[in-house]
């Protein structure tokens, strides 16, 4: 099984998640854009998932269970070294880097429910953002200034997003669920997966909506099976 791909910044290299090498186990592999060059970054018998490329393409964050629960880490594409990002009380999964380097927004998970955390990569200070109720599965907008989420707080789910002085809408249908936000590389549309159900029923599809002016949602893709996780090649 081969899931979750993510571009590299510079178009050249995807991450992805994988079972390839038995036993059931994911790890976090990485091959040039065509397929070729194959290579397995992590190899823990904790689940590794969610890569999500450093803004300088020298490193992948991602997130893995090998201290005993979800939490945040990073790998080094030169010498395969990983290093631990998050440590709480809270789950950390999900992790977004934003396109100047200077952030990191991953979903947190306490018995309350979901939030999103943004970290300064820079002076290591943590703040919650985005919505009450529940939010997860950050995206972050080409210029860093917008940052869009799933939230939770109804069935089925929507996608917001906030900046620093706003908040906005920018799905909400009331007959799917909404997840899996990712903005184009200019920043004109927002890819997402839309399903009928979301766990048991669940029948996920590619979608796209304009940033600028969302609500009218076109489907990319239809028919039986999960198409999901959306990234786009830059």
């Amino acid at each position: 099984m081969d899931e979750e791909p993510s571009w590299s910044p510079d178009g050249a290299r995807i991450a992805f998640s994988s079972t390839r090498a038995g036993g059931g186990n994911v790890d976090i592999y990485v091959m040039h854009a065509d397929g070729s060059n194959m290579v397995r970054l992590t190899d823990h018998a904790a689940p590794d998932q969610d890569p999500a490329w450093a803004a300088d393409g020298q490193s992948l964050f991602f997130t893995s269970e090998r201290n005993g629960r979800g939490e945040i880490f990073r790998v080094w594409l030169g010498d395969r070294r990983v290093d631990r990002v998050t440590s709480g009380l809270s789950r950390a999964i999900m992790p977004a880097t934003s396109p100047d380097g200077r952030y990191l927004a991953y979903s947190s998970q306490l018995l309350i429910g979901f939030k999103v955390q943004l970290l300064n990569l820079e002076t290591g200070e943590t703040r919650t953002v985005g919505a009450s109720g529940g939010a997860c599965r950050p995206a972050f907008s080409p210029d860093t200034n917008e940052l869009a989420f799933v939230h939770l707080d109804s069935e089925p789910s929507r996608l917001e997003a906030v900046t620093e002085s706003n908040r906005r809408t920018l799905v909400a249908d009331r007959q799917l669920w909404s997840y899996y936000p990712a903005y184009s590389p200019d920043g004109r549309y927002l890819a997402f997966s839309v399903s009928p159900e979301h766990h048991d029923g669940e029948d996920w599809d590619l979608a796209i909506t304009e940033a600028a002016r969302p609500g009218a949602i076109t489907r990319l893709t239809s028919g039986p099976g999960n198409d999901r996780v959306p990234d786009w090649r830059p």
